[in-house]
């Protein structure tokens, strides 16, 4: 199920660079871009302090079930140190081209056993932010 405009905008007014990628025929969002704020963490821990802007797209038309594959576009593969973003394996369907992607690690498990009501696009929005906020290294991509 896709996320419904007014559920769009309530995401909006706390992750204010949201935009919809796509809509289906009746105006719900199917696809989104997104600015994170997070941290480069890399092994270095001054490395790990430093912040950086993830840019970052995903389909959000079967966000009731799973978690998306969160694609970043900005910063490119070479630049990123972040432990939980894995190198560029698929392409990604918005751009054509090969993106890196967030590794979920157990949060995909989580994220199904939260009721359904709760799998919003905020909270999706939240756990990435988290997982970009931070470097967890027991669940390395990098």
């Amino acid at each position: 199920m896709a996320v419904t405009p007014a559920e769009f905008l309530g995401a909006k007014g706390h992750y204010l660079s949201l935009e919809p990628l796509l809509t289906d025929q009746d105006g719900w969002i199917t696809a989104i871009a997104v600015t994170l704020e997070g941290i480069n963490g890399g092994e270095n821990g001054r490395r790990r302090s430093t912040r950086t802007n993830y840019r970052m797209l995903a389909s959000v038309k079967d966000l009731r079930a799973t978690l998306p594959v969160a694609w970043i576009a900005v910063p490119q593969d070479g630049s990123i140190e972040h432990v939980n973003i894995f190198h560029p394996r698929d392409i990604c369907p918005f751009v054509g081209t090969k993106l890196p992607y967030i590794c979920w690690g157990t949060s995909e498990s989580a994220w199904r056993a939260v009721a359904v009501e709760n799998r919003t696009l905020t909270n999706f929005l939240e756990a990435a932010r988290q997982i970009l906020a931070h470097a967890n290294f027991d669940s390395r991509a990098r």
